[in-house]
């Protein structure tokens, strides 16, 4: 199954994370945003608000980067900070604006997606992600022993 060229599974994965993030960043860029902006509004908009400190971005970014991607949701009018805050939690909710907006974004990224995945067919897809949910619920049920 593995060649001598082949790459492990795990650099596979990095590499596609790494591409999607490209393209979607090109897709985005018209609009002055990134994949990681619209991760945060998508996340407001499914739950209401953000935890700032919850955040998926937050592993995938350095803490400058990461509070300028908010910062600037907040500076365009379309986020906004929740006060008072529970202890330790920064919440995030949009704006009228913000939310006018994510329409718009949600739409841009749909096409993107559309276009990023169109070599693969919904059943390859299925697949795929039936596989990582498979793996990812595997490793996690499994502890390591040393």
């Amino acid at each position: 199954m593995e060649s001598e060229t082949s790459y492990g599974f795990g650099w596979y994965l990095k590499e596609t994370d790494q591409a999607m993030t490209r393209y979607m960043d090109r897709s985005l860029v018209k609009i002055g945003l990134t994949r990681f902006h619209w991760q945060i509004m998508n996340r407001i908009h499914l739950s209401g608000l953000a935890v700032k400190e919850k955040l998926y971005a937050r592993h995938y970014l350095g803490a400058d980067e990461f509070n300028e991607v908010i910062d600037s949701l907040v500076r365009r009018g379309w986020v906004y900070i929740v006060e008072p805050a529970e202890p330790g939690e920064t919440k995030l909710q949009f704006t009228d604006a913000g939310e006018n907006m994510y329409a718009e974004v949600a739409a841009t990224v749909k096409e993107a997606a559309v276009q990023m995945f169109a070599p693969i067919t919904k059943q390859e897809y299925g697949t795929t992600v039936n596989v990582l949910n498979r793996l990812i619920q595997h490793m996690n049920a499994t502890g390591t022993e040393d």
